[in-house]
Formats: C-alpha cells, structure tokens, sequence
C-alpha cells in the first residue's frame, strides 16, 4: 500500500497537480490520497491482520480502538500518516534525482549542439575572396599559389575537424589565426593593412577552439575592408598564471557606416554566447570604441 501511495503521487497527482503549479490542488489531493491509503490500511488491519495474528498489534496504539475512531484519531492519523510518506520521500527523492541527471544530460547535449552551430561561424565571405585570389594566382602561374592552397587547407581541417575537441592548445589557435592573416595580407597587401602580431605564451596553454577568430574576422571587416588609407591592427596575446589575455586593436575608417558597425554585432553575440557557455564567471570582455579605435579586451581564467 505505501509503494502504491507513493508512485501515485509521485507519478500521476505531482505532474497533473504540483508541476502545473496547482498547488492548492495539489495539498488537497496528496492529504486525499493519502487518507484513502490510511483507511485501507485501517480495514486492512481491523478486519484481517488483527484477528489473523493475534498478540502481534497488542503494542499497536490503535488496536482497542474501533474502526471509527482510528480513522478520526488525530494521533493515530498523525503518526501513520509519517509512516505512509516515509516510502514516497524516498522514492521521490529518487525519481528526482533520476530527473536532474536526465536534465544535466540534456543540458549538455543542448550545450554540445549549440556550441557546435556557434563555432561554424568562418565568414564565407572569407573562402569566397580566398578561392577568387587562389584562381587569380593559378591563372598567372604564380608560386605562391602552393602556399596560398596549403594555408587555407590547415584553416579548413582545423575549422571542420580539430574544432570538435573541447580545448585545443594555444600555439594550434595562434596558427589557426597566422593563416587567417596570411590569407587576408594576400587579398589586401601591405599597402592596405599593416599588422603587428605580439605573443608571449605557454604553448600548451588550453583555449577553446575558433574563441580569438570572431574579433580577428571582425577587425578585417570593418577596420580594412572601407579604408581608402592605410589601416593598423594590433594584435596580442599572453598566457600566463593559468590566465589568458587577448587584445585586438584596428583603427576605424573614417567613411564606415553604421549599418556595418551594427553587422558587427552579431559575430559579437555569438561570442558572448560561446563564452557564458564555455567560460561561466572565468572572463571578463571589454570593447572599447573611440573616433579612430576600436579595441577589444579579453581575459579567460583556465
């Protein structure tokens, strides 16, 4: 009967009840439940275990009451009533218990799969201007061709293979974006963009894969891309104490518009998603935008 009580409320009066946040139903019903099983118990035992075994229930405080009376005995009501729910908040507590680690899976599954949707964020516009200078140097017979195919085929199986691992080591990360930046000095030359690369690390130091890329990208996108002069980027890294700091200057072209300054913003969202996931409450980000600089701060603690 107390295994009966127990999977009935836990299993059909809390989820149409208590779940619904139907709680004044839900008091109502678990105390009615809860008596109909008190009372069976009380025939039960009025009717047949008492006469089977006599002397048993001698000690039993209800046993020279009537039928009547045990069932409106606020003493006995109180004190079978505790050992009636005994059995349902152990089953609850494992029936929760079961639910968390279901939802704790879940939870990293939909983590898994949003992480891996945000991580596929290589600009296409990127590929499409890469393969265009590809087929332009093939055409030409150009030498550097080999090293242009070489340097996009490392940033394509590091996008589509090494990403899946959770943590990559930080000396992979800075090739991933030295050949981003070849790539882009090819499309741009030295005359259009003048890039300082400043590093100081642990090699083997963890970071997430593709966590720097987003701000590179960006600061291509809208510090190169509309400058009709000469742009700057400053980039640096340094890891340290179990910390990593990243910091990416570019200057702003004086004709960007603020349609593309608020394209921006998405790559920008996608990364903050990535690091509340990836990193919650161990970085901290910075953006920083004056008339002619635009500067982004990141520290992660490993």
């Amino acid at each position: 009967m107390q295994a009966i009580g127990a999977y009935a409320i836990i299993y059909w009066i809390i989820p149409n009840t208590l779940n619904k946040k139907k709680h004044i139903l839900f008091a109502i019903t678990s105390f009615a439940w809860i008596y109909l099983v008190f009372t069976t118990l009380m025939f039960l035992k009025f009717y047949y275990l008492e006469p089977k075994f006599e002397g048993f229930f001698d000690n039993w405080p209800g046993h020279r009451m009537s039928l009547s009376q045990r069932l409106t005995s606020p003493y006995l009501i109180f004190g079978e009533f505790s050992f009636i729910t005994y059995p349902i908040i152990i089953m609850g507590f494992i029936s929760f218990n079961r639910k968390q680690q279901q939802l704790l899976k879940i939870e990293e599954e939909k983590k898994n799969m949003e992480l891996k949707i945000l991580k596929n964020q290589l600009n296409p516009h990127f590929l499409f201007n890469t393969l265009n200078n590809l087929y332009t140097l093939a055409l030409k017979k150009d030498d550097k061709a080999p090293e242009v195919i070489a340097k996009l085929s490392e940033i394509l199986d590091f996008v589509l293979y090494r990403c899946n691992s959770e943590y990559v080591t930080i000396s992979d990360e800075i090739k991933l974006l030295e050949n981003y930046i070849s790539l882009e000095n090819l499309r741009y030359g030295d005359k259009r963009v003048a890039i300082v690369f400043d590093k100081h690390i642990n090699g083997t130091t963890p970071i997430s894969p593709l966590i720097l890329l987003t701000f590179l990208e960006n600061a291509f996108k809208h510090g190169v891309v509309n400058e009709t002069g000469k742009a700057k980027i400053h980039i640096s890294l340094f890891s340290f104490n179990g910390t990593i700091e990243f910091k990416i200057e570019n200057t702003i072209p004086q004709n960007d518009s603020n349609l593309n300054l608020k394209k921006s913003q998405i790559g920008l969202i996608n990364i903050k998603r990535q690091l509340n996931l990836l990193y919650p409450n161990k970085h901290t980000l910075s953006i920083e935008e004056t008339t002619n600089l635009y500067t982004v701060k990141l520290q992660l603690t490993i």
